[in-house]
């Protein structure tokens, strides 16, 4: 009985892809069709095999989410088989091996990466998918997240786990990339337990400009959170891109303030949303990079045995590079260290962060300083840190959290010549 469509995701490689073709072989009286998820588009299609079912290639370049959701609903085969990247089928499986019985509609396999484990929907009820649908590409930052939200969001109340080696991987691949995404992917299943009931509140501030292609993955960064944020607070600085349409979505969310204001630069954004913060602490975000889906969680912790002298609180920075074709890769971890004094702030050898404000502070300091450098437009970072230090104390603890992404559209890349200048204009 032909009963299974099979999708093949993130294939990047036509040689890769024709070997996953071909391990169908294995299992062809079931394969009704086999779809290619090209996020390469049309780079792939030119991978045909002799195998005797249909196989329809897909331009996923534009969101892998949304182009899933679309395409199940048409599907009509009674399963849906997954097989990802450098994935194969290996003689183990057969048509006893793939059965699913009606109270668990997803079946998965381990993978396993060092002392990591992780699972991706194998094969799925067509039904449940379709009532089920996947979080959108442009809400993560990297679509393997797809996957793993998916399975934590169905609860494994409804999964089977094959014991048997029914996939191996085309070639062993040791990517530091790949372990550090699974590492992220894992802090979803954390318990929030060890919360300090006592712990500070704690929000989130945003400030955006022409940020549109990455403001949702910082917003739903800080929405999937294992503990909440008290409070999140997004300012739109004048985009003249689709960011305030992004915002107008978001601001029907129970715990989201959105402010749309004039452009006159990073600084007085955040000025004008820094009266809206209740909180204790605040937390602020870049638009175009992510937080891990436990900060709040560690932040908290910390916060609850905070000397009252201290200011800011801040830690290390876990740095991406985003490729010509948008996809991210793990460049490294910088780690932070403690700042004694204004001279080894100003000579600090990066961006000192994540910087976690005592509100208290940062209200009686009068917010973010509109300083004659550019208008205030540039490293306000900097300024406010300066500004702080004279009155109070900062601390370095040893945690990481906050993900940066460097890509050409940075206001600081596109800036970077002028942090000398701003060095001699604050000396």
């Amino acid at each position: 009985m032909k009963d299974i469509h099979v999708l093949f995701i993130n294939y990047n490689i036509r040689n890769d892809l024709r070997k996953a073709l071909s391990s169908l072989n294995y299992i062809l009286p079931r394969v009704n069709k086999a779809t290619v998820l090209d996020s390469h588009y049309p780079y792939l299609s030119s991978a045909d095999s002799s195998l005797p079912f249909d196989i329809e290639y897909i331009d996923a370049r534009h969101d892998l989410g949304t182009t899933l959701n679309t395409y199940i609903q048409d599907i009509e085969s009674e399963y849906v088989l997954f097989l990802f990247t450098y994935e194969l089928l290996t003689p183990a499986v057969n048509g006893n091996t793939l059965i699913l019985k009606d109270d668990k509609p997803i079946m998965t396999v381990y993978h396993e990466s060092k002392d990591l484990y992780y699972q991706f929907p194998f094969m799925v009820k067509t039904s449940f998918l379709k009532d089920s649908p996947f979080v959108l590409e442009r809400k993560v930052p990297f679509r393997e997240i797809i996957f793993h939200l998916w399975l934590l969001k169905n609860g494994e109340s409804n999964v089977v786990t094959l014991k048997e080696n029914v996939i191996k991987e085309i070639r062993k691949i040791s990517n530091i990339t790949n372990n550090e995404k699974l590492k992220f992917a894992h802090k979803f299943k954390k318990s929030s337990s060890n919360t300090t009931l006592s712990a500070p509140t704690l929000s989130v501030m945003i400030s955006n400009f022409n940020m549109e292609k990455f403001l949702s993955i910082a917003t739903q960064s800080c929405i999937t959170q294992i503990v909440p944020f008290d409070q999140i607070v997004i300012v739109d600085d004048g985009s003249t891109d689709n960011s305030s349409k992004l915002l107008e979505k978001w601001k029907t969310h129970p715990n989201i303030q959105c402010f749309f204001k004039s452009n006159e630069g990073k600084a007085k954004a955040l000025n004008y949303i820094l009266p809206f913060i209740t909180t204790d602490f605040v937390l602020e975000l870049d638009s175009d990079d992510w937080l891990d889906p436990d900060a709040v969680l560690l932040i908290k912790n910390k916060l609850g045995t905070l000397p009252p002298n201290i200011a800011v609180l801040y830690g290390n920075w876990r740095y991406w590079n985003q490729n010509s074709i948008g996809e991210i890769e793990f460049s490294k971890i910088r780690q932070g260290k403690t700042i004694n004094n204004r001279e080894e702030l100003l000579t600090y050898p990066f961006p000192l962060g994540p910087r976690i404000y005592r509100t208290s502070a940062l209200m009686e300091g009068e917010g973010f300083p509109i300083i004659d450098f550019e208008e205030g437009r540039l490293y306000e970072d900097v300024s406010v840190l300066v500004q702080l230090f004279k009155k109070h104390k900062f601390l370095y603890e040893n945690f990481t959290i906050y993900n940066v992404r460097k890509h050409d559209n940075s206001i600081t890349k596109k800036n970077h010549s002028k942090w000398n200048d701003f060095r001699k204009f604050l000396t």
